[in-house]
């Protein structure tokens, strides 16, 4: 049981938690959101696969952008979203 909690603890600090993920998604979100830059981006609801894929949700200047990576080293792809709110 322990090591269950602390293998549980350990995922939330570096895949969900961690400034250093957000940070990279904010960064990757600049190629595509070219009106923001990666300090004016918020990252909420990313997911980071165990082959490096992600999607996440970045919000800049009032405007939500959905954003997907295919691999750990493949460029971000991000589009405006109608919903200017996330669901």
């Amino acid at each position: 049981m322990k090591r269950l909690v602390i293998a549980i603890a350990a995922f939330g600090l570096f895949a969900c938690g961690n400034p250093f993920v957000i940070q990279e998604l904010q960064q990757q979100s600049t190629s595509q959101i070219t009106d923001c830059n990666a300090d004016h981006i918020e990252v909420i609801q990313h997911v980071i696969r165990e082959d490096g894929s992600a999607t996440w949700t970045a919000l800049c200047q009032g405007r939500t952008y959905s954003c997907e990576r295919a691999g750990e080293n493949a460029e971000a792809n991000c589009s405006q979203m109608e919903s200017q709110m996330p669901e």
